[in-house]
């Protein structure tokens, strides 16, 4: 996190974004759902290009609005209009409550967090779990831990969530019942090796 709270990649970042989007391309995507925040957006662009992919707009995996960062709560986020400029490559689903304001009004605590994925996890599984789509979702480190915990069907382990180094990729394989995802693995960088800021 940086004192920009809607931060853009740094020149790692984006070669990461680029190695991390010619990976995706290898392995297929059925429908991606990605923050709102910039950086996201921005680690998925090159996918979509790629690809030639569009992403879904999904508020309710944006960042931790974490008391650990009190700027928050006068957070100046991207309005659907900025967001669809900035990067139209994006959906915005209706369904998908994406407002003039659509993160969090109040500071986040680890129940508060799960619960925003234990939600996620309820929607997809009911969209898509009679199905055998692949399905991406680009978030934040912090957001992902509490993720797989939510599909792992296990509690929140208090403030200290499973990691995810930056376009680390984890696999859960899910179904529509209430039994736990399969982890396959998480917190995979091998397609990162080599890497550089210089990278092109």
């Amino acid at each position: 996190m940086t004192d920009h709270l809607d931060s853009d990649l740094t020149p790692l970042g984006e070669a990461q974004a680029e190695r991390t989007g010619e990976h995706l391309a290898t392995l297929g995507v059925d429908r991606i759902y990605v923050s709102p925040l910039r950086r996201t957006l921005q680690t998925i662009a090159p996918y979509c290009r790629i690809a030639h992919a569009r992403a879904h707009l999904y508020p309710q995996v944006c960042e931790y609005f974490s008391p650990n960062y009190p700027a928050f709560k006068t957070f100046p986020g991207l309005s659907p209009t900025d967001l669809r400029k900035q990067f139209p490559f994006v959906d915005i689903d209706p369904a998908s409550g994406c407002d003039d304001v659509w993160w969090p009004q109040q500071l986040e605590n680890d129940d508060i967090i799960y619960a925003r994925a234990v939600k996620v996890r309820e929607s997809l599984k009911a969209q898509f779990g009679d199905t055998d789509a692949h399905l991406l979702i680009v978030s934040h480190s912090d957001v992902v831990g509490r993720l797989i915990e939510a599909f792992l069907r296990v509690p929140p382990v208090p403030d200290d969530p499973p990691w995810a180094d930056n376009c680390s990729l984890g696999l859960l394989e899910c179904d529509a019942s209430d039994a736990p995802a399969r982890l396959i693995y998480q917190n995979n960088t091998e397609h990162l090796k080599g890497v550089t800021a210089n990278a092109s």
